[in-house]
């Protein structure tokens, strides 16, 4: 880890003061770090920066300070990169981010000093076909969801599973989650949490009108098709909860895993049920 790219979220308030620690931090340990363009202007110092886009390219790991929308965007950009990334927690809940602001040099000592094991989790691939054409393709770490808009008008999602009929959701939508955004959307819906270290997608339907609805668990190489049948055209496929792309009926998203894996850095100590257990403490289930 000679040189760490620094990417923060400019609009969290902290995000400025615990950016200077940690260059500050960096540069007492003579470790060369790179900030992105927009990162690089909450400074008043010089500084070496590059376009977010390209920043992968010349970093050996990723820090990002923000909650789990910067980790997950990070991600997504530079799935196609070795690069893995770090996540500093200035969000709420941080299932993502590995640091927490009352341990940050603690933190950083184990990543300069090695003390951290590399986790693959595996991401999502969605693409849109209309009319027998694939119109779009789509990546994500935590969800793709098919869900109604602002219209109260239910939709109707025709799901298959490796082409097998599985069943019909009348209500506001479907969840496709992997195993790290099981502790996301998909939990709030009422889905179940997965260990993100197993290889499985997720299916979790969103306010169902109907007397019985379970999550159902795939295997990582099962295809997920869903038909979209509704009378309005209010209806979206949403990334990560952080884009989305205008469906309409009669379109078709098939789902499946992603050849591509994302990277995550976990600092020695880490533990999954540590991390479930601090976050959801207030919460009974």
């Amino acid at each position: 880890m000679n040189k760490i790219g620094l990417i923060a979220n400019v609009t969290k308030k902290q995000s400025q003061d615990v950016l200077g620690k940690v260059c500050d931090f960096l540069e007492d340990n003579k470790k060369e770090y790179i900030l992105d363009k927009a990162s690089a202007q909450l400074l008043e110092r010089e500084t070496v920066s590059k376009p977010y886009q390209v920043l992968v390219d010349f970093v050996d790991v990723i820090i990002v300070f923000g909650g789990d929308g910067t980790f997950l965007k990070a991600a997504r950009t530079f799935a196609e990169s070795l690069v893995p990334i770090l996540g500093i927690n200035l969000g709420n809940l941080g299932f993502l981010t590995d640091i927490e602001l009352d341990k940050l040099d603690h933190g950083l000592e184990k990543l300069l000093n090695g003390n951290y094991s590399i986790e693959e989790r595996i991401m999502l691939e969605g693409r849109l076909i209309r009319e027998g054409e694939e119109i779009d393709r789509v990546l994500a770490i935590n969800d793709l969801v098919v869900t109604k808009g602002s219209f109260s008008r239910i939709i109707n999602l025709k799901t298959f599973i490796d082409g097998e009929y599985l069943a019909t959701y009348p209500g506001d939508g479907l969840i496709i989650s992997s195993p790290t955004g099981s502790t996301a959307y998909s939990l709030s819906a009422g889905g179940p949490i997965i260990n993100p270290r197993m290889e499985s997608l997720i299916i979790t339907p969103i306010c169902p009108h109907t007397l019985h609805s379970r999550s159902i668990i795939t295997t990582k190489d099962e295809k997920i098709i869903v038909e979209v049948e509704a009378d309005h055209s209010n209806i979206m496929l949403t990334v990560d909860g952080q884009g989305s792309l205008q469906l309409l009926s009669g379109d078709t998203v098939e789902f499946q895993k992603s050849d591509l894996v994302s990277r995550l850095v976990k600092l020695e100590g880490y533990n999954f049920y540590k991390v479930l257990r601090n976050r959801l403490q207030g919460n009974k289930f």
